[in-house]
């Protein structure tokens, strides 16, 4: 009964520890209530029937009681694994949603953004414009055979970027200048995949920089974390941004249970911490 009227007035979603709680010593307080008034009934019958009852009034109760609990709390038991079970399911599904409609928000973004700068280049230089359409599509290629993919190991985002970097090579040239800090051991651990590849589009979109004013880049790590630093140079005429790219890897990162990601800028810096998984 307790059960029916929470199942009216409450989502599966709501099911928290609290309300489980309550429930269960809700259940096991209506039992002690009922079983009282019954075990007063079974005893006047049983006295009435046999003229001596062999039990007092009490045990009656108490066995009554102590039977109907366990009974009871047996059955909410399997109730309440299949209410978990059910809300696992339902947040595994919720979870794979929405990373494939963040993948859906990112593929666009980046055809929004390189598409306008290959046909910006058809314009001054057709034969880098060939060039970068033709890196293009094996970069978009890359993004989607990992589209089936939450992580991959750092070394595989690494050199995935590698084949993104050749479209800004062709684009500007050696106007941005990489590092990289990392061991073996470091190149093993786990990032989500394409998310090194937001973090250029960025650079790139709103910053100043040329082959006579490089941009430099340094990746490292910093404990669990991968710290990507560049030089800090707005455009005066930065477009719009809708953050779309660091949206999607917050997100992203959030469905792992990872909060430690962030953006931010210090003096001439801008540094993206992302969070690194332990290889298995």
């Amino acid at each position: 009964m307790v059960l029916a009227v929470l199942r009216r007035r409450l989502e599966i979603t709501e099911w928290t520890n609290k309300r489980i709680t309550v429930t269960i010593t809700g259940i096991v307080l209506f039992n002690m209530a009922v079983c009282f008034p019954l075990s007063v009934v079974k005893w006047w019958l049983y006295d009435r029937i046999f003229h001596n009852c062999p039990w007092d009034l009490g045990e009656n109760w108490l066995d009554n009681y102590v039977m109907s609990s366990v009974i009871s709390i047996i059955i909410v038991s399997h109730m309440l694994i299949w209410v978990n079970s059910a809300l696992r399911k339902k947040e595994k599904f919720l979870a794979g949603m929405k990373i494939k409609s963040l993948k859906n928000q990112i593929n666009p973004h980046f055809l929004f953004n390189n598409l306008n700068a290959g046909i910006s280049l058809i314009d001054y230089a057709p034969d880098k414009a060939v060039d970068f359409f033709t890196s293009m599509s094996r970069v978009y290629r890359t993004v989607l055979d990992h589209s089936m993919e939450a992580i991959h190991p750092l070394q595989d985002e690494i050199r995935d970027l590698d084949h993104y970097l050749n479209l800004l090579r062709i684009r500007f040239g050696n106007a941005i200048k990489i590092d990289y800090w990392l061991n073996d051991k470091e190149r093993q651990m786990m990032i989500l995949c394409g998310s090194l590849q937001i973090i250029f589009e960025n650079i790139v979109k709103h910053n100043r920089f040329s082959v006579e004013e490089p941009m430099s880049v340094s990746i490292l790590t910093k404990g669990d974390s991968l710290v990507v630093v560049n030089d800090y140079r707005p455009l005066t005429d930065n477009p719009a941004s809708h953050g779309i790219g660091q949206s999607a890897l917050i997100h992203r990162y959030e469905d792992f249970g990872k909060t430690n990601i962030s953006f931010r800028q210090e003096d001439d810096k801008y540094i993206s911490e992302l969070p690194l998984f332990h290889a298995k």
